[in-house]
């Protein structure tokens, strides 16, 4: 599992993944597709949970 691999860039992918999305909720423009481009399956199927999940939590806490 990739936590278990490198917790310093697990770290770093969550970081990124949160500020993506809190870009993505303020309205600019985010490419996943161009961010993930080079990471391995692996790591893009992880960040792109992390960053939908950080988008959900966002989006509920606007509603709030």
């Amino acid at each position: 599992m990739l936590m278990n691999k490198d917790l310093y860039s697990v770290d770093n992918f969550d970081f990124l993944a949160r500020s993506f999305a809190r870009m993505h909720i303020e309205g600019k423009s985010v490419d996943i597709q161009a961010i993930t481009g080079n990471m391995s399956d692996e790591h893009r199927q992880w960040f792109c949970q992390r960053y939908a999940y950080y988008c959900q939590q966002l989006e509920n806490a606007i509603i709030l």
